[in-house]
């Protein structure tokens, strides 16, 4: 039997942070005791100048876009979607694996056991890149929800009257330019779903990416998919104005009003960003115990606007805390998602007693997160999966100790993480990750990149061209009014 004692730490169980020792067996905590109640034989872990946290669970990020840190400026979202194919296309399996690894070994070292993958193949999903993304989860030691990324319509169809602003030889290309049939997406879906068994630790998931971007049939048959598997949905909504505005175009509603008329929400179901929302979409998705994924630091960098979590919260609704992806945040640090969804929580003329507390953001950060992947943890109490992170309280952010719960969010850094834990197994030692891999990793990545982009060129170019088009359009229509009130009330009109 694997035992291990793990002793002299400050555990941060849920609200308080307090020393206690904590005895992992199999994996698991068998017990949260006292200083010194545990037993005197068998081995032991010095925690002394150590806090103690759940492992972190990040509920949404793109590992395909690891390798794209940094290619943004002043980007907004419909920037990014214009770019989205060449950032996750032409890549052969060494490339994919890398991607994936470089931002496990990121989120490992920064106190991350578990996160929710909405990864992106172009031009279509593959069972070969499935299996890749899951092997690599595993090969780095952190439990991972691996979700194809999929949908059946550009971009550049779902913008109405986008294409008559173009010029003649680039409308030509942009109206060329089409993702794969709803059937045979679909089709490739079952045989990847089929053919690839995860790996323990890793589970699998779905992800149609934005309600517009996906026909009728098209989201119909990934939730059939879904239910046959035991699989769950994750899907972008409203992440930005423009999105809002062309749900009501599309459909007379909002976006959740939609996909609840075709059934898609449920306790299974995510809602990542969730940004431009009504408050009866709000009641919607808490009437169903749909989750939502907040990620302050692209809604920021990508200018998408600020989130409604306290509306969300007041509701009932679980809400996780994710960083979303390199190529829209740059950084997969949950403790900089940590202390930005703090921050946020008091702008827009917030009454103070709805600021989120360091306590409620850790809990986002954690429990939150371990419910929008459908997964035990994010908790220290007996029977919950050993997945702890151990921060440094000699590390700055710790330097005078006043509250570590209010420290690990409006001071810490991931510098500050010296040990990870999953599953009661050690796989970060002294702030690096343990796997064999991960020392060669940041050079090959490197090697990698050069070749990568050569190959991506004409894609890119094309992009480039489009792009100014894009956010033209995007900010023309974008003033548009909005057909409902920004600041929702936290009272739901269901209680």
């Amino acid at each position: 039997m694997t035992t291990l004692l793990v002793t002299g730490g400050l555990v941060w169980d849920g609200g308080t942070a307090a020393p206690r020792d904590l005895l992992l067996r199999e994996g698991r905590i068998a017990a949260v005791l006292a200083p010194g109640e545990g037993p005197d034989d068998g081995p032991r872990f010095d925690a002394r100048d150590r806090l103690v946290l759940p492992g972190l669970v990040n509920a949404h990020t793109h590992g395909h876009a690891t390798l794209m840190k940094g290619v943004a400026d002043r980007w907004m979202l419909e920037s990014s979607l214009t770019n989205g194919a060449w950032m996750g296309g032409r890549r052969d399996r060494d490339i994919i694996r890398l991607s994936t690894l470089l931002g496990a070994v990121e989120m490992l070292e920064a106190g991350c056991t578990a996160c929710y993958d909405l990864f992106f193949e172009f031009p279509g999903p593959s069972a070969e890149g499935l299996a890749t993304v899951a092997a690599a989860y595993a090969e780095a030691g952190m439990r991972a929800v691996v979700a194809p990324m999929v949908a059946d319509r550009a971009l550049f169809e779902i913008l109405p009257g986008f294409l008559d602003t173009l010029p003649d030889d680039l409308r030509e290309q942009a109206a060329a330019f089409r993702l794969a049939p709803a059937a045979q997406t679909l089709a490739a879906l079952r045989d990847s779903f089929s053919g690839v068994t995860p790996p323990d630790g890793i589970r699998f998931a779905l992800a149609p990416t934005i309600p517009h971007h996906c026909t009728d049939d098209f989201v119909t048959g990934c939730r059939d998919l879904a239910a046959a598997r035991g699989l769950r949905l994750h899907m972008h909504i409203a992440e930005s104005r423009l999105q809002a505005l062309i749900a009501r175009k599309m459909w007379g509603a909002g976006p959740v009003h939609h996909i609840a008329r075709l059934g898609l929400l449920g306790p299974h179901f995510t809602a990542a960003h969730a940004v431009w929302l009504e408050a009866a979409e709000l009641d919607l998705l808490a009437a169903h115990g749909a989750t939502v994924a907040h990620m302050p630091a692209s809604n920021m960098r990508l200018g998408a606007g600020v989130a409604s979590i306290s509306a969300m919260r007041a509701r009932g609704i679980t809400v996780g805390l994710g960083t979303d992806g390199c190529n829209s945040a740059d950084s997969l640090d949950m403790a900089e998602a940590m202390r930005l969804a703090s921050h946020l929580s008091r702008l827009r003329d917030v009454p103070r007693d709805e600021w989120l507390a360091a306590a409620d953001v850790l809990r986002m950060a954690t429990e939150g997160g371990a419910a929008v992947l459908g997964i035990e943890g994010g908790r220290i109490a007996p029977g919950a999966p050993a997945d702890l992170a151990l921060l440094d309280l000699g590390h700055r952010a710790f330097v005078p100790l006043h509250d570590a719960a209010n420290q690990a969010v409006t001071c810490n850094t991931a510098g500050s993480v010296r040990e990870v834990f999953v599953g009661g197994r050690q796989v970060v030692a002294q702030g690096r990750c343990l796997a064999p891999v991960a020392a060669t990793l940041r050079d090959r990545a490197r090697d990698a990149l050069a070749a990568l982009m050569e190959r991506l060129a004409p894609s890119r170019a094309l992009a480039a061209r489009l792009e100014p088009h894009v956010v033209a359009y995007a900010e023309r229509e974008g003033r548009a009014a909005l057909p409902f009130a920004r600041k929702i009330p936290v009272e739901s009109s269901l209680a």
